[in-house]
């Protein structure tokens, strides 16, 4: 079978793959939507560029490579724009369609009727690799905060090692004694060579390009599994963790921490009176508050229903008292507009110190229940300690 079949096949195949793969994540994932269409436009580009190699000695293509140069761009700026929605960057669409309309002018209507073809593929293949550098160097950062470094430096490798193959292009072809080497290889094994570096580089690129993709997905789905789903906050589960893992440490190295039970009072009345939606409102406005207001090292969490729970570290009995009524203090003040009215709320806090690395933590969590249900009986919109309780 011919070298230039062959070749083609190879091109199709992996970047039909490709583009396949990026429109079923556009259609089915609902992860990247528009990241995902940018990139399948990029893989349909760039794998049409070179599909014009192999065609150019089958059907005696003319000015085959000013064409391919073309597309390469169109394929670049599809997967740098893709980059900027995916990583939620500023869009340079502008500059985008500024560079593409110069692109095809220079090489469609200037460089190809006058015969410039050196200069075009020279300018062309210059302005890819810059193009490259600067996706590379602008992605670098927002690729390591969210992924890490390994990720990140992989991205800069990939697109700067590209530039190097483009940027050596324009060095190379006003000067061909610099390519001495690579005439001394027959043809076919000269474009077989170009060919297989371009479709790797295409691989690993979509392969990067699809881990991140799945990366983020896992990490959403991880944020789904820890947290409540209304408001935002930490959900039962993640809690229980986190107050497993306080227990350990007052086992272990006798650290001192605090636990918070907070019910907003009269809920079900909100609920019957104006409807769920509005229920869910004041959750959320409650659980805004919540988190507003405590410190940093605190983690606030939906317990369940109209329920939270808040977690103290390195916080005695005093210090809890404090960030107690400093939310509920906050929660007073907080108004929920609904339809022609303020729904106006306040808050029950049952509040527990753990200070004995003999008691469990059930026993700690039964304390601090039991505080919020005497905080009810006592008239609510207050702050009861377990420690002045009678509890055995």
């Amino acid at each position: 079978m011919d070298v230039n079949t062959v070749l083609l096949a190879c091109v199709l195949l992996v970047h039909g793959l490709v583009t396949l793969m990026w429109w079923m994540a556009a259609n089915w994932l609902g992860l990247s939507r528009r990241a995902a269409w940018h990139w399948m436009i990029a893989a349909l580009a760039n794998g049409a560029a070179l599909s014009l190699l192999p065609l150019h000695p089958m059907l005696g293509l003319t000015s085959h490579i000013l064409l391919a140069n073309v597309l390469v761009m169109f394929g670049l700026i599809s997967m740098r724009r893709g980059l900027q929605s995916f990583l939620r960057l500023p869009h340079t669409d502008v500059s985008h369609v500024m560079l593409a309309v110069a692109v095809v002018v220079f090489n469609l209507a200037v460089c190809l009727p006058l015969g410039w073809t050196t200069l075009g593929e020279t300018a062309s293949s210059l302005f890819i690799a810059l193009l490259l550098w600067r996706t590379a160097y602008d992605n670098h950062k927002p690729l390591a905060h969210e992924f890490g470094v390994g990720v990140a430096r992989a991205h800069s490798v990939l697109l700067s090692a590209a530039g190097l193959t483009f940027a050596g292009t324009a060095l190379a072809l006003p000067l061909p004694t610099l390519l001495g080497a690579w005439h001394l290889l027959p043809a076919d094994a000269a474009l077989f060579t170009f060919v297989f570096a371009h479709v790797t580089m295409s691989i690993m690129a979509s392969f990067l390009a699809g881990y991140m993709v799945i990366m983020r997905l896992v990490k959403r789905l991880e944020h789904l599994s820890h947290h409540d789903s209304l408001t935002g906050l930490l959900n039962r589960r993640a809690i229980e963790y986190l107050l497993a893992r306080e227990a350990q440490r007052l086992q272990r190295f006798n650290e001192h921490f605090s636990l918070l039970m907070v019910d907003i009072d009269h809920f079900k009345r909100i609920n019957d009176r104006l409807g769920h939606a509005a229920g869910d409102a004041v959750l959320c406005a409650v659980a805004q508050t919540l988190q507003a207001h405590a410190r940093e090292v605190d983690r606030v969490a939906r317990f369940g229903g109209e329920e939270f729970c808040v977690l103290l570290p390195h916080t005695l009995h005093d210090g809890a008292l404090q960030a107690a009524e400093r939310l509920r203090e906050a929660i007073n003040l907080v108004s929920i507009p609904w339809n022609d009215e303020l729904i106006s709320v306040t808050i029950s806090t049952g509040l527990a110190t753990a200070d004995n690395p003999e008691e469990t933590l059930d026993a700690i969590i039964q304390r601090a229940d039991q505080a919020l249900y005497q905080a009810k009986a006592d008239g609510r919109n207050r702050v009861v300690a377990a420690s002045f309780l009678n509890v055995a």
